[in-house]
């Protein structure tokens, strides 16, 4: 499916797009609002600037999709796959993440107060200056991620992994 055909049925009312392939589509800036992208395949996909606040995109394929200030507030993202995704500055507050992998994405600046994130991976992910203010963080994997100025995310001690420095 191409980006003109989905906008085109998205504008005229159709919002289940379940299991569409959406492979490398470029949706930069759409509004598409509620959007039902259930399974969906947008790997590669660009959805930089885009409004996805309150839709549905769990189970989806999202693998090194660009997804820069994309607003994803309340949006079902249970699932999903984000592996090297671009997500600077994305806005997923109230977001639903559970299960969700983020692995060795690019979080710079994300938003996620009051999101769940119960057993989420965020492993090798870059999450400099990412907000976690009120999220839930439960059972998260942040192994080997770049935390620098992360903010409200509560790290035990044993999920710590520090890089060793030779002082000498």
């Amino acid at each position: 499916m191409t980006a003109q055909e989905l906008l085109k049925r998205y504008n005229a009312g159709e919002r289940d797009f379940s299991a569409a392939d959406l492979r490398g589509v470029d949706l930069r800036e759409a509004m598409l609002r509620g959007i039902i992208l259930r399974g969906a395949n947008l790997e590669k996909a660009n959805l930089g600037w885009a409004n996805l606040e309150e839709s549905d995109l769990s189970g989806a394929n999202l693998k090194q999709a660009k997804v820069n200030a994309t607003h994803l507030r309340a949006a079902n993202l249970s699932g999903a796959d984000f592996s090297e995704a671009d997500m600077k500055s994305a806005g997923m507050k109230d977001a639903n993440l559970s299960g969700t992998i983020l692995r060795g994405a690019v979080l710079v600046g994300a938003k996620f107060q009051g999101a769940t994130l119960r057993g989420a991976n965020l492993s090798k992910s870059h999450l400099d200056g990412a907000d976690f203010t009120g999220a839930d963080a439960t059972d998260i994997d942040i192994t080997y991620a770049e935390l620098t100025n992360v903010i409200g995310l509560a790290i035990p001690e044993n999920k710590k992994s520090w890089k060793a420095v030779d002082k000498e």
